[in-house]
């Protein structure tokens, strides 16, 4: 081989190094840029949802509801009460709703009187049997998780003045009905 050969070959073998050098970089930069764009869409996401939370508080308080500060600063549309909060309100005699999310068993080993059953697999289902006037509502279950999640969807769909009860049964030591 001679040596003009050769010097060609080394010039090609540098310009393929550095092509892959660039192009390795340049593969770095669009990744970079897909994490970036999908944190901006995330972002964008997260304000939008922030933004369509913060319109529906302003909608609850010009339609006179209350707000939990609470609930604005974890952007919820429910807020958390505890069972003795609720005890109080049923004691008193105060129009309120108490839906009980519970699996029929649940149900069947006592609730609170007056609660209507609608299991949490039936709420979107049973969204009419749900009253939509304003009435103070109470969603339980046995421990405050499923509750919060039934609270959560009602509050998205519109309905007012929606309070999970944390705790749930487990805490409640009212009376208790087993018709």
């Amino acid at each position: 081989m001679d040596i003009a050969a050769l010097a060609l070959a080394a010039v090609a073998l540098l310009i393929a190094l550095s092509a892959r050098k660039t192009a390795s970089r340049l593969d770095d930069e669009l990744r970079a840029t897909r994490r970036e764009m999908l944190t901006r869409a995330a972002d964008d996401d997260d304000v939008g949802g922030d933004m369509n939370v913060l319109r529906r508080h302003v909608e609850l308080l010009a339609k006179g509801a209350t707000i939990d500060p609470l609930s604005v600063r974890e952007k919820r549309l429910y807020s958390n009460v505890n069972t003795t909060v609720l005890q109080k309100r049923v004691e008193s005699g105060e129009a309120l709703a108490i839906i009980d999310v519970r699996t029929d068993n649940e149900w069947s080993g006592g609730h609170i009187k007056g609660a209507r059953h609608i299991p949490s697999e039936d709420v979107e289902k049973r969204l009419g049997e749900v009253p939509r006037d304003g009435t103070p509502l109470y969603a339980i279950c046995a421990g405050g998780g499923r509750s919060a999640t039934a609270a959560e969807f009602l509050a998205k769909r519109g309905f007012l003045n929606v309070h999970n009860v944390e705790g749930g049964m487990n805490s409640w030591r009212g009376e208790v009905s087993q018709d």
